[in-house]
């Protein structure tokens, strides 16, 4: 206290306030912009996923090929599911027991495509094959692929 009574309080100054200002609009920035780069990487790790589900099938079909005996394999593809808008979640989904349909999902962004090589490459004398299963799909104007590989032998007749 001062000679006169009065308590003596220190305030923010001009200089200090426009300094929190800045750095709270820098972290708010920062936070905002990782929130959009989570829901891309959300989005690409689903097609990711889609497109491993959508390779072991195709596998699976080859499998069931090269056990036919084909000397040639087609390459397969799959629609991309797109799913529901993640941004906003899904609304009004009906509850359990309701009848009413659920919201529709957004419209497919494209297609997979397998395609599989074999090594040796398929004959009719050969009993065992290295499968690789290439599955291809574009994803925000890049192209993306996953590669699948498993052992596939002929069954004795």
């Amino acid at each position: 206290m001062r000679a006169t009574g009065r308590a003596r309080f220190r305030a923010f100054s001009l200089m200090e306030a426009m300094v929190a200002m800045v750095i709270l609009i820098i972290g708010v920035l920062t936070l905002t912009t990782a929130y959009s780069y989570a829901f891309g990487r959300i989005g690409e790790r689903d097609d990711e996923l889609q497109a491993i589900s959508f390779g072991q099938q195709y596998i699976e079909q080859v499998r069931q090929q090269i056990r036919a005996g084909a000397t040639a394999l087609t390459p397969g593809t799959a629609p991309i599911d797109a799913g529901y808008p993640l941004a906003f979640g899904v609304m009004g989904y009906p509850a359990p027991g309701s009848t009413a349909p659920p919201p529709s999902q957004d419209a497919s962004p494209g297609n997979f495509t397998a395609t599989a090589t074999t090594n040796p490459k398929l004959s009719v004398g050969a009993d065992s094959y290295d499968v690789t299963v290439n599955v291809t799909w574009t994803y925000g104007g890049g192209a993306r692929n996953v590669q699948l590989e498993t052992i596939v032998t002929r069954e004795a007749p």
